[in-house]
């Protein structure tokens, strides 16, 4: 089984990857026209989207909202963005900073934000979210018993190459981790191209659970796809992050489609459909 997923962001977080887009599109209208394919394919998909995107822009993000093929998933209400110290840090370094802070902030900060992502849902498509992933995969020991309180049943945020199968944890929640090479820190697209990928290997930047190198679009599809026949062939559950804007910026879709096309040949869920596969 695949759990395809895909973040979207609101506009105004600023993201390093919506400097790229031409000035009458956004992340949300890219989404859709990605949302497209997946119908195309007949598969099912879970969005994990900003409350902001809700907020923002409304109007363009409602038709994805209304796809029988969408599940929607909380990824935070503001995105967690950088703070004016880690702006600062990041500009004296040098370096190209981080579209998300490096922490959630305090209890009281993450209760807040949290609340104001499963309401905006809830008033906006009259659903109550129970799939949850964190914006830049950023928790700590707080963020997982606030979600369990506010009704998420349901965390996304581990990244884990060998970890197949969903399992519940000491909060309560059932994570199922990224377990298949996912597309944002490992293809060439918007400003990641060959030099800054190599110099951010060189700073250790990018290492996980799947290396640190990055590839083109269509190495990467070639590894999706092997991964997904060895999860297959265990028995597990692949659960595979493609940024829609990842996939429009590297080749307009063109990898996506071949993946989609791939992934028909297997049943999807969603993510709150792995409640019924946990043992």
């Amino acid at each position: 089984m695949i759990c395809l997923t895909g973040d979207i962001h609101h506009s105004s977080l600023k993201t390093n990857e919506q400097r790229y887009i031409g000035a009458d599109d956004s992340e949300v209208k890219i989404s859709c026209r990605y949302l497209e394919l997946v119908e195309k394919y007949k598969l099912k998909v879970t969005f994990y989207v900003t409350g902001k995107t809700f907020k923002e822009e409304w109007e363009d993000f409602k038709p994805i909202t209304r796809s029988k093929f969408v599940e929607i998933g909380g990824h935070t209400y503001s995105g967690i963005p950088l703070n004016i110290f880690e702006r600062l840090k990041y500009k004296l370094s040098g370096v190209t900073p981080s579209s998300h802070g490096l922490t959630y902030g305090s209890r009281a900060a993450q209760k807040k934000d949290i609340k104001k992502m499963v309401s905006i849902v809830e008033e906006k498509i009259g659903q109550k979210i129970i799939s949850w992933r964190s914006h830049g995969l950023i928790y700590d020991d707080k963020t997982y018993s606030i979600l369990n309180e506010q009704g998420i049943k349901l965390i996304s945020d581990e990244l884990n190459s060998t970890k197949f199968f969903p399992e519940k944890i000491k909060e309560g929640l059932i994570s199922h981790p990224i377990n298949v090479i996912y597309d944002h820190d490992h293809i060439y697209h918007a400003h990641r191209d060959k030099e800054f990928c190599r110099k951010a290997k060189e700073r250790g930047y990018g290492a996980d659970c799947f290396g640190c190198d990055s590839y083109t679009i269509g190495e990467w599809g070639k590894l999706v796809e092997r991964q997904i026949i060895d999860i297959e062939k265990k028995g597990g559950i692949a659960t595979v992050l493609m940024h829609p804007l990842c996939q429009y910026l590297s080749d307009e879709f063109k990898t996506a489609e071949k993946l989609f096309r791939f992934f028909s040949k297997y049943k999807t869920i969603w993510a709150k459909e792995i409640i019924d596969h946990i043992n």
